[in-house]
Order: C-alpha cells, then sequence, then structure tokens
C-alpha cells in the first residue's frame, strides 16, 4: 500500500484561527502545510483526557514584554536565570538568543544578532550556554533582506519555519562570547539540551538526508520536506561522540532529558505529518515507547523534575486552541488538561524544584510571550493516580522554610504508601532513610550515640497464636471448644496451664465506687471468686442515661475489668459479647492490645453461643439476664453449677525494633547544644495505639498528617534552613543543633525516652524544642511546657512581638508527647501545638486538611526560640522542676493526683516503674523516688499500668493510705495522702 504523504513546511506549529494563518515560532513543533488536512478533536480523543477544571496553575503572569514575539524560556538549574529567543531587536527580523536574569530582570543577548537562532539552553556550570544559529551562513545578509521584504507585502506569505541546513549548534558563555561551533554536518542541527550532569547534548538532526542515499518515496518526501528525517542524536557536550538514537521515518524532535539523566521525551509525528504523540526513552536509544494516544498533534513534551509525569501541549481541542496537559511518565494514565485560556499555549517547562511553571502564549493577534505561574504538583499527582513526591527529589526543596516545602513533606508521609507509619513497621524503615539522606545531602552527621544517623529499640509489636491452646469445661457439663472459632486469648492474658476451677458469671463486670452524684455499682456483690473463673459481658449496660454511661465508661474498659477480677482473687477472665450487645464477633488472627504477660490472670473471648449454652445449664437465659442488666438493674451474680474450666494458654509474643533518626549540625566551637524534635510514628490501620475510627474507618490508614506529619515537615525544613545558614552566614551559629524524628511516640514516648536515657550524665543538650500537631493552625499557637526553662516567658514575650501568631503561653511541661522524655533528664522543653479536633486519630486526618501557611507561622517562632538561645550564652535557659496539680499522664478525668510519672517505655517490669514526681505532690511528699517500681497501692496488688489506673480511679481522696514499692531491688513501703483534684 502506498503511503500518503502531506508536505510538511513548517517546524512550528501552524494555526488557523479566523481566516488568519500564524505561527508560534518554535524549535519544537511543525504542522501540516494545510490545516485542514490536520484533525480538529476527535470526539474519541477528546474522551481520552481529563477535562474537568482544575487549578494546578495559580497566579499566572506574562515576564516577557519586549517585541511581539518571545517564546520557548528554559530555566538554568538553580532557577535563577532563563534562556529564551525573542524578535526584539531592530535590523533583524529572525529570533536571537537572550539570558534574563530572573532577580532583576536584566536581560543579555548571548547569540552573535545576526542570523536565525532558535533553541538555547544554560549548561549546569552556568559558565556558557548552547542554542543553534545560521550566522556562519554566507546567504545570511540575503535571507535578512528578503524577510524584511516579505513582512512589507500587504498580503503575507504563510509563515513557515525553515530546516535551514546551515542551522548549527554553538556554545558561548553568558554574556554571548568565545562563540565554539559544536556540529558541523550538512543539514538542520537544533532542539538542543544539556543532560543534567551537563556531558551531554541531545538534539534533532535532518542529517541523515544528506548523508544517506535516499531512494523512491524517501526521497521524494525528503524533497519536499526536509524534517521528514528529522531523528533524535546524542553527543558529548564538546560535539564529540555523536549517536543517533532514532531512526524513524517521520519528524522526531524536541528531545529533553528527566532530571536524573536517565530518560528522554521528545515527539513523534506521524510518517504523513498530521498527528504526533509524545515518546519517550532511556538515555541510549532503548525502549522506546508512547506515553499518549491522544491522535492529535501533541508536542513539546517537558519532564517534571520528579520525572513522574510530563507535560505537553496538543491540538486535541483544536487548532485555534491549544492547551498544556500532563500525562504519567509511563502513560497509564489519561492525560489531564492544565490550561483553560483561550488562543495558544504550549512550550512548557518547568522551574527545576518543580513548584512553577513556565510557558509560551500566544494571542489572537499573533504576538507571543512567556508566562510562569505557581504549580500544584499534589494535585498534579492526584489528578493522574500518582503516588506522593519524594521530597528528596531532584530540585524539590528550596533551601528557605516554604508551604511548598512543608506541603512536600506532608503530603509524603500522610501518604497511603506509608500505611499509617506504626512504629518498628516496613514504611518506618522508608521513611527514616529517607529523612537520613535528606539530613545527609544538608551536610549534617549522625547524631545518634554511636554516630549514625539511626538509633534503635526493641518493643513488643504483636502476638500470635500457638499450637497449644486449649479451653473445655469438665464436670456435669462437658464441652471442649475449638480456639479461632468458640474462644482466644486475650494479648495480655498470662500464659500457661489453668487448673479446673468454677466458672461464676459476674454481669458487665464493673465495681465502680460512688460519687457525689453516682450510685455506687458493683458486680460483685455477694460473689465469691477466689480462685474461680470469672465471667462477664464486654462493654458496659446499655439503656442507661447518658449521665450513667459516662460515669461508669471508666471503669467499663477491658483492662479495667480484668484489674477488678483480679483484686476478687479470680484465675481467669471470660469475656463475652452478649446476645444483645450488637457488637460483631469474630475470631482469627488474636490482637495485639497489649502486653501483660506478668499478670496472673487468663483472659479470653468466648463465643455468644458458647456461653449462652454455658449458662442455660444453669437454668438462666442470657439474653433475659442482658436486657435486665442494660436497664441499669442489678442482676445478681451466680455460679454455673458442677461446671468446671481449664485451659491452656499459648501465645507467641513478637519483638520488633522501632527507628529514631537523629542528625547533628555540628557548629565550629560550640560547647553545647540544641535539640529539635517530632514524632514520625503513627497509629498504622488502627491496630497500635488508641485509634478513634469507627465503623467504616475500622482499618483504614490512620495516615496522620496533622499528627504528626505536621511536625515532621516542621523539623526537616528547620534543619534544612540552619543547615543553608551554616554554609552562608556561619557567625550566626554558636551552638551545635540536633535533630531528631522519634519512633513509638503513639506507644507511649518509647523512642524519645530511649534516646534521654541514653544520654550521658554530662551531655551539653541546652535546651529541647519538640513539635506536635502544628498543621492545624487556627487562632492561636500553644506554647507548652514553659515552666520548664526560668527564661521561656521572656523569650516567648520577645517572640509575639515579632510574629504575626497569637501565642498562647501554658506552663505545664507535663504533656502526653515527646517533650515530657527530655523534660525528665532535666532539659528545659517547648511543645508546639496548634489544639486537637475531631480528626485526631482517625483516618480523617489527611493532608489536604493541613493550613501550611500556618506550619510556617509556627516555624517563626521555633526560629525565635533558636535564633534567641544561639547568641544567648551557653546554658541561658536553666531548668526548673515543675509541681502540676493536673498530671495528664494520670488520666485527664481521674478524681485524684499522686504526682507520679510513669515510666511508659518500660517493659518486663511486673509493677508500674515510675520517671519522677511533681514537685510538692503527695508522691514527692511521700518519698518516692525516680526508678521506683509501685508493686502495691491502697492495698491493691499492682503489676502493670492498667491495675494502677483503676486504683487510681477509685481511691479514696485526703485519706492516708499505703504504697509499696521496689527501690534498688528492695521493698519499701510508704505512707501516702492521695488529693483530690482542682
Amino acid at each position: 500500500m502506498k503511503k500518503v504523504k502531506v508536505l510538511l513546511t513548517v517546524p512550528v506549529l501552524l494555526v488557523a484561527l479566523s481566516g488568519a494563518v500564524f505561527s508560534l515560532s518554535s524549535c519544537k513543533s511543525k504542522d501540516a502545510k494545510s490545516t485542514s488536512l490536520a484533525p480538529a478533536a476527535a470526539p474519541e480523543a477528546a474522551s481520552q483526557f481529563g477535562n474537568e477544571p482544575n487549578t494546578l496553575i495559580s497566579a499566572a503572569h506574562q515576564i516577557t514584554f519586549v517585541g511581539q514575539k518571545s517564546g520557548e524560556g528554559y530555566f538554568s538549574p538553580d532557577g535563577k536565570n532563563m534562556i529564551f529567543q525573542s524578535e526584539r531587536e531592530p535590523g533583524n527580523p529572525f529570533y536571537q538568543m537572550f539570558v534574563m536574569n530572573l532577580t532583576s530582570g536584566e536581560t543579555t543577548r548571548v547569540s552573535p544578532g545576526h542570523g536565525k537562532t532558535t533553541c538555547g539552553w544554560i549548561h549546569p556550570s552556568m559558565k556558557k550556554v548552547m542554542y543553534s544559529s545560521t550566522h556562519l551562513d554566507p546567504e545570511t545578509k540575503k535571507k535578512t533582506e528578503a524577510e524584511f521584504e516579505n513582512r512589507k507585502k500587504a498580503v503575507k506569505a504563510r509563515y513557515s519555519w525553515s530546516f535551514d541546513d546551515s542551522y548549527d549548534i554553538f556554545e558561548s558563555d553568558l554574556k554571548g562570547g568565545h562563540i565554539k561551533r559544536l556540529t558541523k554536518e550538512k543539514g538542520y542541527d537544533a532542539e538542543g539540551s544539556y543532560s543534567p550532569d551537563g556531558q551531554w547534548i541531545a538534539f534533532a538532526s535532518n542529517r541523515a538526508g544528506y548523508t544517506e542515499k535516499l531512494e523512491g518515496e524517501d526521497k521524494k518526501y525528503f524533497d519536499q520536506d526536509p524534517s521528514y528525517m528529522m531523528d533524535i542524536y546524542i553527543m558529548k557536550a564538546d560535539g564529540t561522540q555523536v549517536k543517533r538514537l532514532t531512526d524513524s521515518k517521520g519528524y522526531d524532535g524536541g528531545p529533553f532529558f528527566s532530571a536524573d539523566g536517565k530518560k528522554i521525551t521528545w515527539r513523534r509525528f506521524a510518517p504523513n505529518g498530521a498527528t504526533a504523540e509524545i515518546y519517550t526513552m532511556n538515555v541510549d536509544g532503548s525502549n522506546q515507547k508512547p506515553v499518549t494516544h491522544l491522535k492529535s498533534m501533541s508536542w513539546a513534551p517537558f519532564f517534571h523534575p520528579s520525572g513522574d509525569y510530563i507535560i505537553f501541549g496538543s491540538s486535541v481541542l483544536g487548532y485555534s486552541n491549544f492547551e498544556l496537559f500532563i500525562v504519567d511518565s509511563e502513560g497509564k494514565h489519561a492525560p489531564v488538561r492544565v490550561t483553560f485560556m483561550d488562543d495558544f499555549d504550549g512550550l512548557p517547562v518547568f522551574t527545576p524544584d518543580g513548584n512553577h511553571l513556565s510557558w509560551t502564549h500566544r494571542n489572537t493577534k499573533g504576538d507571543s510571550q512567556i508566562m510562569m505561574s505557581n504549580w500544584d504538583d499534589v494535585q498534579a499527582r492526584k489528578l493522574l493516580g500518582l503516588p506522593a513526591a519524594d521530597p528528596m527529589g531532584n530540585g524539590a526543596l528550596s533551601a528557605n522554610i516554604t508551604v511548598d516545602d512543608a506541603k512536600k513533606w506532608v503530603y509524603y508521609l500522610a501518604s497511603e504508601e506509608l500505611g499509617g507509619r506504626a512504629t518498628g513497621s516496613a514504611q518506618e524503615k522508608i521513611y527514616t532513610e529517607k529523612f537520613a539522606q535528606a539530613f545527609k545531602s544538608w551536610g549534617l552527621v549522625g547524631g545518634a550515640q554511636d554516630g549514625s544517623f539511626f538509633e534503635t529499640f526493641e518493643f513488643t509489636s504483636g502476638v500470635n497464636l500457638g499450637v497449644k491452646n486449649s479451653l473445655e469445661v469438665v464436670g456435669s457439663f462437658k464441652k471442649k471448644y475449638t480456639v479461632s472459632k468458640d474462644f482466644e486469648p486475650l494479648s495480655f492474658s498470662r500464659v500457661g496451664n489453668f487448673r479446673e476451677a468454677p466458672i461464676v458469671f459476674a454481669g458487665y463486670g464493673i465495681k465502680a465506687p460512688a460519687s457525689d452524684k453516682e450510685a455506687a455499682y458493683d458486680s460483685y456483690k455477694g460473689l465469691d471468686v477466689k480462685g474461680k473463673w470469672v465471667m462477664v459481658l464486654t462493654d458496659l449496660p446499655a439503656e442507661i442515661s447518658t449521665q450513667r454511661r459516662q460515669y461508669l465508661n471508666l471503669y467499663s474498659r477491658l483492662q479495667h475489668k480484668l484489674t477488678v477480677a483480679k483484686n476478687e482473687g479470680a484465675i481467669g477472665l471470660v469475656l463475652v459479647n452478649g446476645p444483645l450487645s450488637g457488637l460483631p464477633e469474630k475470631f482469627g488472627k488474636v490482637k495485639y492490645e497489649g502486653s501483660l504477660s506478668d499478670g496472673s490472670l487468663a483472659v479470653v473471648r468466648l463465643s455468644t453461643n458458647a456461653a449462652m449454652e454455658m449458662i442455660k445449664y444453669a437454668w438462666k437465659d442470657l439474653s433475659v439476664i442482658q436486657r435486665n442488666l442494660d436497664k441499669g438493674e442489678m442482676v445478681e451474680g451466680f455460679t454455673i453449677p458442677s461446671t468446671y474450666m481449664t485451659a491452656n494458654i499459648d501465645l507467641q509474643f513478637e519483638k520488633a525494633k522501632g527507628v529514631n533518626v537523629v542528625a547533628k549540625l555540628p557548629v565550629r566551637g560550640a560547647k553545647s547544644s540544641i535539640l529539635v524534635g517530632a514524632h514520625g510514628d503513627h497509629l498504622g490501620h488502627g491496630e497500635f495505639g488508641n485509634t478513634l475510627a469507627k465503623g467504616a474507618e475500622l482499618g483504614k490508614s490512620h495516615v496522620g498528617a496533622d499528627d504528626n506529619a505536621s511536625g515532621v515537615a516542621g523539623v526537616m525544613e528547620t534543619a534544612q534552613y540552619y543547615a543553608n545558614l551554616n554554609k552562608t552566614s556561619p557567625e550566626k551559629l554558636k551552638k551545635n543543633l540536633y535533630f531528631a524524628i522519634w519512633s513509638g511516640e503513639e506507644l507511649g514516648d518509647l523512642g524519645s525516652s530511649n534516646f534521654a536515657k541514653s544520654l550521658k550524665k554530662n551531655h551539653t543538650m541546652e535546651a529541647y524544642f519538640n513539635m506536635d500537631m502544628i498543621g492545624r493552625l487556627r487562632d492561636r499557637l500553644f506554647v507548652q511546657g514553659l515552666g520548664s526553662g526560668d527564661k521561656w516567658a521572656g523569650i516567648a514575650e520577645k517572640i509575639s512581638v515579632k510574629v504575626n501568631t497569637p501565642l498562647v503561653v501554658q506552663e505545664d511541661p507535663y504533656l502526653p508527647t515527646d517533650s515530657m522524655a527530655l523534660y525528665l533528664v532535666n532539659i528545659p522543653t517547648v511543645n508546639l501545638f496548634t489544639g486537637s479536633h475531631v480528626d485526631y486519630h482517625t483516618p480523617r486526618d489527611t493532608a489536604e486538611l493541613i493550613n501550611y501557611e500556618g506550619i510556617v507561622k509556627t516555624l517563626e517562632v521555633l526560629q525565635g526560640f533558636i535564633d534567641t538561645l544561639q547568641v544567648a550564652p551557653a546554658n541561658f535557659v536553666k531548668y526548673q522542676k515543675v509541681g502540676s496539680s493536673q498530671n495528664k499522664l494520670e488520666g485527664r478525668t481521674f478524681r485524684v493526683y499522686l504526682g507520679t510519672i510513669p515510666d511508659y517505655s518500660q517493659e518486663g517490669v511486673k509493677g508500674v516503674k515510675i520517671s519522677g514526681v511533681s514537685k510538692d505532690s503527695p508522691s514527692e511528699k511521700a518519698g518516692l523516688k525516680e526508678n521506683d517500681i509501685i508493686t502495691e497501692f491502697d492495698n491493691t496488688k499492682i503489676e502493670n499500668l492498667y491495675d494502677y489506673v483503676y486504683t487510681l480511679q477509685s481511691v479514696k481522696p485526703n485519706k492516708e493510705t499505703t504504697i509499696k514499692v521496689l527501690r534498688n531491688g528492695s521493698p519499701i513501703e510508704l505512707k501516702i495522702t492521695p488529693k483530690l483534684k482542682e
């Protein structure tokens, strides 16, 4: 079949609008001689791209104004200069090449000033530029005069780009001097760009049409249209080692490298010139593939610095309205429309940091100028179905603290790919490696005790069922139960064999003291459960008043029921949902809910059917019992007659390692240090920590954008800022800066506690600044823990008059976050916090809801603190021990107060180890000390934190009682008087 070839006469786009034919000059485009032969947007093509309005570009504005035609602007690697072509000088009707300083606006011509010039690029060294020119053509003067004559004619000839065979590639310095010719072969050599390392040049050339023997249709088509033999080549930056990469018939042109230098994108015209698609290939020419299939004129592609997607212009909407589009680099997603303006938009290019876009706009009069706008990479990725950007991608981050950079960090951390960042997870390894890479690239060194960037610690992370689990009842009623079908052990059960013992039903298993407004509630009234199994319903009565439920809710938690049963002398606890609960009953993989393997009770969950059958043997109906209990009635407990339960509990606990990332910015001559930190971990899919997800949210990724991707973004932005400051103005820094991303905060400040304990007694850390949830700034910023240092309040006062952010200062340093771990080792601390919200600890805490301007404002406050300490003497702020009558770690809703500070990082401790006591607290007056292990309180045995919490809820205030501790392995009994909270 004979090919049909349309004569191609322009290197650029010819656009027919209102009967006038005009062209946007560009070395990256071409079109058919007759626009009637080039189809407008076909219906099937129009359905192949996203056409919904969006805000990918914003604050668009024109940046060139001189002359009627300017276009094709390309940025220098630092983004501070742009090389572009423009017809702006008298005496020359052709484009010349100019470099614009984007800071001052000054423009310098770098091409010779005569002849035709196009396709410029600035070398990565910032010492030279490259462009294509015909200034050595002996016919230059003649061609110039002919062009002037043509432009005087009343009836303008159709504009056509000349594939002048005297075009060659040249280099010069940034002032236009030291011009050097790089190509000498006959043919059109143009459309060049440097590789990111500056060692290679990719370009387009039709030289093969002059050097190869063409026959038949090939010769005919080349004679008609020199672009027919245009292909992509690559050569060394000095013009040597030329290699041809494509050999497709038709116009291959406009090659650009990806920012990592591994790929090239270009546009390939069909042999008949009617359509063009966007292609990519490896730099060696392999793996050539299209990424668009729009069947229109798609051209001038350019990689985003991330390399994840490509922007290009296309006629898919018709030749009267060329628009910009983006497509992912693999071509898996339909392209998405970017511009929604009249007339022509094309030749797009990103700034090296990917935060701005430049392109050429041509109006109906035929004038073309260069435009500039902000670019929303986050939105682009969403529209293309791409994962969050790598913040450390090519040129992605600014040295300054910016909204764009904060957004990159938050979207990266709060992405689905990182799955909620559970402590010890595979995702934690990914993001901690990323942080270390960033710190290292900025010139920081490892800040952990061993000099590396990583500090690991071990913790219990999960539990599995062993092979020896069994549960059986014997006696008059006999039954063997199947694990994962009829029952399952709970993770905080004691492991081992449990002898046959009677079974006592004790309602909801709640024991709550009377308050000034609520009566006591005692499921164990009249029951003797010593040495027996206790069966209780989960949750609490359903039909009681809201006030009653709120009161009993505190005593209905599973761990509290366990403590009550133990204190009553039971050997095991059997939990049953009950037929009226409506709670799902799923057995399978046992959920890790905390390890209390040092406890003394077996804890199992029994199916409702099995429980109903067992209770029926006692001539009772569990449905009736639960209905009466739900009304608030006190139903007397009972023993199931002649029935004894025996069990073997086999749990295999998993250990994992959490990872802190700690980096140091060493300052010459520094004798003390400042630490800045935030926690990177979160709740995974809700299986770790205290999820507040409900219903359909259960099991979803808790991405934690505010908690605490926002705080981590603050650390990373601050680290980069001061690392850059240390390079540009080292005299402004007098003290070392440490930056830490903690792990295990959601499990109890595990990472920060591990770091604090590893600090040597003679450490030089003089202050710690923590950021936990700084992403929802509304009307004020909370500056917490100022009572920890004697001068914090005064510094905050000075900062408040300098920043435009209202501050709320709070003294209490006993905060449920990492700052407390450092405070407990006598370091003055400050915690920055923008407040809680309804999305806290749910999958709804997403990156779209973050106030990024608010993060930047928060970091201005942090800078104020750091800069003050940098110029102050060492240890300018003195540590203060603070008394707190509202110790949050003893429970925000507790009635009484002791002033103990539990060590939440303890494992394998039978009892409750304390990290310290509050000043002037009952604990301090009683003589409790750091590292004491509480083993008994108010005649209640304490084996774990839950025992301690339960006892705190029920102890009588203002009445002296006993507290027993182990101190250095020796038992000590002390007298303590709990205080009623104010």
